[in-house]
């Protein structure tokens, strides 16, 4: 599925007079080029929704010209949460950094037996080419028995896609009831942290 926002090349505007009239500043980056841009905010929280930080966002500026981006960074506002700015990363060739979501595959034998799937980490970081980005990543835990796990170094990853993170962090396990409540979650929803996050605005920097 694509998404697609139109956006606005911006020059001096004041970023609060942009937001009073119900649009998001934001601005566009990579190694080679960084300038600054507007898109409407009801359309880019729809389109954000949908999209997240796991999926391409192409631009369409009025000069007729396409960017592919991702979104690296949402700044909120302290008191109505709202974005009030965004960071847009202009993909090139060039492989990128991002995290992945995991979509669980089959239903764990130590299940059945009355153990507790617990996952541990809800996203896996990968090295991908900008064409190469995969929906999520499948972890089939057909054949996990209470007490198994499964690590990041274990994963079946597309071709193209290179893990980034601690091999030998947890994906997935199987615990026993019991021990389900005592199980720390490593780095739940990582990424969101990273990108959705309260951020000095333009006129603060």
């Amino acid at each position: 599925m694509e998404y697609r926002i139109k956006a606005q090349i911006r020059g001096n505007e004041k970023p609060m007079a942009l937001r009073d009239a119900g649009k998001l500043p934001g601005v566009v980056y990579n190694r080679q080029e960084n300038y600054k841009v507007t898109v409407d905010l009801k359309e880019f929280n729809k389109v954000f929704m949908a999209a997240g930080i796991h999926h391409v966002i192409t631009l369409e500026l009025e000069n007729g010209k396409t960017v592919d981006t991702l979104v690296r960074q949402v700044n909120l506002d302290k008191r109505r949460r709202r974005p009030e700015h965004v960071d847009f990363y202009a993909l090139s060739d060039e492989p990128v950094l991002m995290w992945i979501p995991v979509k669980i595959v089959g239903t764990a034998q130590g299940v059945r037996e009355g153990g507790v799937l617990q996952l541990v980490n809800n996203d896996v970081q990968v090295r991908v080419s900008p064409k190469a980005i995969p929906p999520h990543i499948e972890v089939n835990v057909s054949e996990l028995r209470i007490g198994d796990s499964i690590h990041a170094d274990e994963l079946a990853l597309p071709p193209g896609v290179k893990l980034a993170m601690n091999p030998r962090d947890t994906i997935v396990a199987i615990v026993p009831p019991e021990d389900a409540e005592k199980l720390t979650t490593q780095a739940a929803a990582p990424a969101e942290v990273e990108v959705i996050k309260k951020g000095k605005t333009e006129e603060e920097k």
